[in-house]
């Protein structure tokens, strides 16, 4: 059953608590793909990354998948500067002018 789930506002380390705790309600019910949609992230920083990796390895442990949808424009640059656009799915299309 594939469940999609938003999340909006920061995603940094002033918020990554609460975010987490709304990952892992939706993770509990999740067996085969989750779909985070991040349209309505203001704010991301390193913080949101380890958020995002956790929750891919834990659904890679389960053998489910994580994709990620409508991301905002932070979370595009932050995934682009930690080299990890190829990770979540996003090909050269999304990097920067003058890379890929």
């Amino acid at each position: 059953m594939a469940t999609t789930l938003a999340l909006a506002g920061e995603l940094t380390i002033a918020q990554a608590a609460t975010q987490r705790e709304a990952l892992l309600a939706a993770l509990a019910g999740c067996d085969a793909a989750l779909t985070l949609e991040l349209s309505g992230v203001e704010a991301f920083d390193s913080s949101g990354v380890q958020l995002l990796l956790a929750v891919r390895r834990s659904m890679a442990e389960r053998g489910g998948t994580l994709g990620l949808q409508a991301c905002s424009p932070p979370v595009m640059e932050a995934l682009r500067v930690y080299g990890l656009l190829d990770l979540f799915g996003f090909g050269p299309a999304h990097a920067a002018p003058g890379e890929g």
